[in-house]
């Protein structure tokens, strides 16, 4: 459509009006209506652990941080402004399918769960460098060096950052839901019900979900 000023705008729907897609492809709604996504019984929710360093250039906007040379000279980091992110790791997990809800939990310092993305791909038994560098582009917080050093193979985890926790939930806390019983090494599955106890504590937006 067109503005009174004959300015082309552009309109992006949130609500699924197509009800029966919930039953028929609930992982399409992420696609379709984004940032909206289907959070019911139909996808695995999981936690991934990740270490400071590499969370800051993930996820740029989720708090202050020092900034690099790179950015100060007029560049920025792709990996950390681009809504499809990648994670490398070297979990054995087979199980993780498109649409599955990751949960990233900041290791180290802030030992707490910070945000939320929705499964796109995700490849396993990964040990050819340049292959993983073909999969992952630009979504990688990694270099291409760092990559050639790491221990393979790797599962390969491509996903959509939705949101940030309104609240993030550190491990004491997620101790005394029952969520964990220690601060988690590597992925995680959990339970639809300890994600619904996720997503009450966590603030995450109930508009922007489906189940």
């Amino acid at each position: 459509m067109r503005d009174r000023r004959g300015e082309d705008v552009f309109l992006k729907k949130l609500v699924v009006e197509d009800l029966s897609l919930i039953a028929r492809s609930p992982r399409e709604i992420y696609k379709r209506y984004y940032p909206t996504f289907y959070d019911g019984t139909a996808v695995k929710k999981w936690i991934i652990p990740i270490r400071p360093e590499f969370h800051q250039k993930l996820f740029t906007d989720v708090e202050r941080r020092q900034t690099t040379l790179a950015e100060h000279g007029g560049g920025f980091l792709v990996e950390g402004n681009a809504i499809k992110k990648a994670c490398l790791c070297n979990a054995k997990t087979k199980q993780m399918a498109e649409g599955d809800i990751v949960l990233f939990y900041r290791s180290v310092d802030a030992s707490a769960v910070t945000s939320l993305g929705v499964v796109e791909e995700v490849y396993t038994g990964i040990s050819d460098t340049n292959q993983i560098l073909r999969l992952v582009g630009k979504r990688t917080v990694y270099s291409p060096e760092e990559i050639e050093g790491f221990d393979k193979p790797l599962t390969i985890v491509l996903f959509r950052h939705i949101t940030h926790l309104e609240t993030p939930l550190g491990l004491d806390l997620l101790k005394g839901l029952g969520i964990l019983k220690t601060a988690p090494m590597t992925i995680n599955n959990i339970p639809g019900d300890n994600y619904r106890i996720i997503k009450a504590h966590g603030g995450i937006n109930g508009r922007f979900t489906v189940n």
